[in-house]
């Protein structure tokens, strides 16, 4: 089963492939220019991707997006996370955290139009942001919070664990677990038609 994934992150689409091919999806990059929209949840931008996708009469496609959130302000930065990191980089996230709750979470959805039919899954990693001198820290390339987030059950940050173990960890690989099982219900479904 072969399955394209919209994205410009290859990070990601390493993931993805890491997640999805010992489940018998290969993925394979399909790179397309998509708007971004600036507000909604998570789930509601994830699945205006895909009707963009749609509309340039793709199918057998995924599209995701993702933002961390902080519990000290609700809703935040959520789906505007890349522009607000872009614009405040870790010296603004260490200001707006302290003396704040550092309890965070990730949020991701994964979206796929399959023969028509289109699914969506969310999930959460719990962790929290640690606190670092701004100057000391390196973005990770598309993961800049790697360095300053740690997992829930974890002591390390993401950028400090290997790329294996990180997938434990990860929001990004519950919801391809769910699209998996989504999509393989489809094939069944198509075989005895």
């Amino acid at each position: 089963m072969r399955l394209g994934f919209v994205t410009e992150n290859a990070g990601k689409l390493a993931e993805a492939r890491a997640v999805l091919s010992p489940l018998g999806i290969e993925v394979h990059h399909t790179p397309l220019p998509l708007s971004e929209p600036k507000e909604g949840t998570i789930r509601e931008i994830c699945l205006e991707k895909l009707h963009q996708v749609r509309r340039m009469g793709m199918d057998r496609v995924m599209v995701d997006d993702a933002g961390i959130f902080l519990a000290a302000y609700p809703g935040f930065p959520g789906v505007l996370t890349k522009r607000i990191f872009e614009m405040i980089g870790y010296k603004g996230f260490m200001n707006l955290l302290a003396g704040q709750s550092r309890q965070a979470w990730f949020e991701g959805a994964v979206a796929a139009l399959w023969d028509g039919e289109i699914g969506c899954f969310v999930a959460r990693t719990p962790g929290r942001i640690i606190e670092a001198d701004p100057e000391s820290l390196r973005p990770e390339p598309g993961f800049p919070f790697n360095p300053i987030f740690v997992p829930e059950g974890e002591d390390r940050v993401l950028s400090k664990i290997s790329r294996e173990e990180r997938l434990k960890y990860s929001y990004r690989r519950k919801a391809m677990e769910q699209l998996a099982g989504w999509l393989k219900e489809r094939m069944k479904r198509d075989r005895k038609n």
